[in-house]
């Protein structure tokens, strides 16, 4: 009777815990690219200002940016953080009309725009982790270092910013997973716009008094 209502309860047992194993290893995936917020921002006129390349990144193998603790499964996003993150600072540059184009890696053709931007992304980084109870907390951390550099120039400058965002839900979520990213992203690559233009690489823009990111 004893061996009976063990296999009996094998049967029921063995395939939960095959699920449960198999869930804990599936990629968590974050879904989506990254974009500016939808703003009414007039164009910069005349010439561009700068030239802005793709931001050199250590990417992790199959697009890890992160950790389910919760669940023991990775974060997998399948863009390419340096170019997200050039992406983003070049459009905060137009925003805040500092005419700007945008090139690869080698930003070939870019000899006759007055300054170039590059940068490495340090890290790209989105996390959720239970705090306790029914909470839990998804977190993103951008850090990144952008150099401005040309003929005009004394010499190469150089920026750097960290920004972090923290969600909290009851589980964590694709969408809460974006949300976090997307949001931290935009902060950073407006800070480092932000420092670009306060450091004087480039002239200031014709829109006194108007705020980056505003």
């Amino acid at each position: 009777m004893v061996k009976r209502a063990f296999r009996t309860l094998l049967l029921f047992v063995g395939p939960c815990l095959v699920l449960t194993a198999c869930a804990a290893g599936n990629a968590l995936h974050v879904p989506g690219d990254l974009a500016r917020p939808a703003r009414a921002a007039a164009p910069a006129a005349g010439a561009p200002q700068a030239v802005v390349a793709d931001f050199t990144y250590a990417a992790a193998p199959d697009g890890v940016v992160g950790r389910d603790f919760d669940r023991a499964r990775p974060i997998v996003w399948k863009g390419a953080p340096g170019k997200a993150m050039a992406d983003l600072v070049a459009g905060v540059l137009a925003e805040s009309r500092v005419a700007t184009v945008r090139r690869g890696a080698n930003a070939q053709g870019a000899e006759t725009v007055p300054v170039r931007i590059s940068g490495v992304v340090r890290r790209f980084e989105v996390n959720a982790r239970r705090t306790g109870g029914l909470s839990v907390v998804t977190e993103a951390t951008v850090s990144l270092a952008v150099t401005a550099e040309g003929p005009g120039l004394s010499g190469p400058s150089e920026q750097s910013v960290t920004s972090s965002t923290s969600l909290t839900d009851v589980f964590v979520t694709p969408d809460d997973l974006r949300e976090a990213l997307m949001s931290t992203a935009n902060a950073a690559a407006e800070e480092a716009a932000r420092k670009l233009i306060e450091g004087r690489v480039f002239p200031a823009p014709p829109a006194p008094g108007a705020e980056i990111g505003k």
